[in-house]
């Protein structure tokens, strides 16, 4: 789809920073997608206004999430949302790898007229604010991109269309419904006629200029559809008011009404068996680039011989990839075998593992089949491999070499050919260089290594790891109970999820007691609202711009102080490496530890 003046109906544009947002919107007929930075923010539990703060390389982040995410997996027109507030960046590189990587369209965002006062004049002044802007748009046109060009005033808007844009839009500010405690400038009514004045201007000039609004008060359908009427708008542009509520389902509902806002339009009847996810057949539960790039390594191994070595932190699902290994492997007509090396006292251990004879030790009334035995012919999970100790390591090296083992009480070697998978939670590398772990072990069991991401790398997939545990646990526990309100998936997504989806079951199955009506919110979740932290903290730049030094940082002390203690704990402490990550002075990050009292 091509955007134009012929147009019929009523344009939506969903402003997202996920790709389950951008496929939900399209299923509720979004007519174009726009992957702006402040979209990505909101679902790592930053407030969108950070997409204007010069903690991030705003380009480098909208086009990672979207070759990820979006670009190939939804047949809907997208946009690039482009920050030029960089000088030492070219615009003419920066269209090209747009149009290169397969975006079919380009907008200034975040653009400078959310700026005002000292700020806005120093962006102007330093040459990257709106006449920057304005070269994009002409760059974007002649190299064959669509465009979206956001304005506020009626001055801005004809220079846009001057310069070419297909759709203009007029951007109010933060919307109440995306950013708590930013009130609108405008009051419903003014902001329908401030639009209608500022595209009469347009029209009278381009009469084939499309013109959208987006933003401050209007945050419901029923709000765009009174703004639309008395300015005459082609369309509208959600980014907050469509995915604050990071649902699937409820944003394709949000956006299929946005889409009825002048034309009779389809409700979604049901969501389709996909929307768990590729991995849902195995369990893993996710849309996300991190969990589908797993489920994508699972069925590359999965009909292999190859040892597999699965590692991630507690909770993160370890043993279901290794049941997927083996469910998709030639071994799946036999039961796999596992064994947890933590749960079983060392002196058994061996016995556990290889077997022994009638006779081998104390109690050893008959002989018994060891698991290497039980998996001939099938698989063998080896779960907490890091727990094995050196002379069971060098017993287990012997199998994988040549799959040949004694039982406990014999020298009568015996064989077996099962498939090793093992997993971990620890660095076994590091148990290496401690001399806990053997070297060449490693170099056998990690033939292929799959690290499964924490959950807080992948907040976008907790609305849907909800919906499919959600209705299980409550069958046992509180049939009452069905869903979950926004405001308990807002406190579920602030959340830093040290226990990962273990610790968001166990925290379902709390609040499921909790809750005495039929709907869970967010008081049935005290113990996360008493610790929420941010999910995660927007990746930060390493050569902020000087235009972007005068930025002045809005985040709350406290959030600022967990944003650099975060930081300092990555990076050990270290200072030095700890201002790079940040992009900021050493002197600057010395200055700021000290009022926190962080050392």
């Amino acid at each position: 789809m091509r955007l134009s003046g012929s147009n019929k109906g009523f344009l939506v544009g969903a402003a997202i920073g996920t790709g389950m947002t951008a496929r939900a919107a399209a299923q509720g007929g979004a007519d174009l997608l726009l992957a702006l930075n402040a979209g990505r923010y909101r679902v790592m539990g930053a407030p969108s206004i950070s997409c204007m703060l010069p903690v991030a390389d705003n380009n480098r982040v909208v086009m990672e999430f979207a070759r990820a995410e979006i670009l190939g997996r939804v047949e809907l027109p997208v946009f690039f949302g482009a920050c030029v507030f960089n000088p030492e960046h070219s615009l003419e590189a920066l269209v090209a790898e747009v149009k290169a990587s397969g975006f079919d369209g380009i907008c200034n965002f975040p653009p400078a007229t959310h700026l005002d006062g000292l700020m806005r004049d120093n962006l102007e002044a330093a040459g990257v604010g709106f006449q920057r802007e304005l070269s994009l748009m002409r760059l974007a046109r002649e190299s064959g991109l669509q465009t979206c060009g956001y304005v506020r005033q009626v001055e801005e808007a004809l220079l846009m269309a001057d310069a070419g844009v297909n759709l203009v839009c007029i951007n109010y500010g933060w919307n109440a419904g995306g950013v708590s405690g930013v009130p609108s400038r405008y009051t419903l009514e003014e902001a329908a006629e401030h639009a209608r004045k500022v595209f009469e201007a347009v029209r009278r000039k381009h009469p084939k200029a499309l013109c959208a609004v987006e933003g401050g008060p209007i945050t419901t359908p029923e709000e765009a559809q009174r703004v639309a009427e008395i300015s005459q708008a082609d369309g509208y542009i959600g980014g907050s008011t469509i995915d604050r509520i990071p649902l699937e389902a409820a944003v394709a509902e949000t956006t299929s009404a946005y889409k009825a806002v002048a034309t009779l339009q389809r409700r979604i009847d049901s969501l389709k068996s996909e929307w768990l996810g590729d991995g849902h057949e195995y369990g893993l539960i996710g849309r996300s680039a991190a969990i589908t790039d797993v489920v994508r390594m699972i069925r590359k191994v999965a009909d292999s011989e190859l040892s597999v070595l699965v590692t991630g932190e507690n909770g993160t699902g370890k043993e279901l990839v290794a049941r997927a290994i083996h469910a998709g492997s030639p071994r799946s007509n036999k039961r796999m075998v596992a064994v947890n090396c933590a749960a079983i006292p060392r002196d058994l251990l061996e016995s556990e593992l290889f077997g022994h004879e009638a006779g081998a030790f104390t109690g050893a009334i008959k002989a018994r089949l060891g698991r290497f035995e039980q998996a001939h012919g099938t698989t063998l999970l080896l779960d907490e491999i890091g727990d094995l100790e050196l002379s069971l390591q060098a017993k287990l090296l012997r199998v994988l070499e040549d799959g040949t083992f004694e039982r406990l009480g014999t020298n009568t070697p015996r064989r077996t050919n099962a498939r090793i998978l093992c997993a971990t939670n620890r660095s076994l590398r590091g148990m290496v260089a401690a001399g806990t772990f053997r070297e060449d072990l490693l170099y056998r069991l990690n033939a292929v290594e799959i690290t499964l991401p924490p959950l807080r790398e992948r907040i976008e997939d907790i609305p849907l790891l909800v919906r499919h545990m959600l209705p299980r646990i409550a069958t046992e526990m509180n049939p009452r109970v069905r869903e979950m309100d926004a405001s308990a998936y807002r406190t579920l997504m602030r959340h830093n999820w040290p226990g990962n989806v273990r610790e968001l079951r166990n925290v379902l199955e709390r609040a499921l007691i909790m809750c005495e009506q039929d709907v869970i919110t967010s008081s049935d979740l005290p113990s996360l609202q008493a610790g929420a932290l941010p999910a995660a903290e927007p990746a930060v730049a390493t050569t902020p711009t000087a235009a972007m030094d005068s930025v002045t940082t809005v985040l709350e002390p406290a959030s600022e102080k967990e944003w650099i203690l975060d930081a300092l704990r990555r990076n050990r402490f270290r200072r030095g490496e700890t201002a790079r990550e940040l992009g900021l002075a050493r002197k600057t990050l010395y200055n700021k530890m000290r009022r926190y009292g962080l050392g």
